[in-house]
């Protein structure tokens, strides 16, 4: 799994300007594809999509990595 980076103020603040033309809100969450030069809305995960992996792992860790993924995005 990928590791989230801080990105400090000055570079949100030129990425913001950079899309302004895709009308984007400051609490709108996006994901950017630079391989395939996309911007997708980002969609949070819910416990039925882990839930769809219920074979790969235990459910208890299923909730803890919900958990884990929650608090991540906070610190965002």
């Amino acid at each position: 799994m990928t590791k989230a980076k801080k990105i400090d103020k000055s570079t949100i603040e030129a990425i913001k300007k950079l899309l302004q033309k895709y009308d984007l809100q400051d609490e709108d969450r996006i994901v950017i594809d630079m391989k395939n030069s996309i911007i997708t809305e980002y969609e949070k995960t819910s416990i039925s999509d882990l839930m769809g992996i219920r074979g790969t792992i235990s459910d208890e860790r299923a909730q803890e990595w919900l958990k884990e993924n929650e608090e991540m995005r906070e610190r965002w």
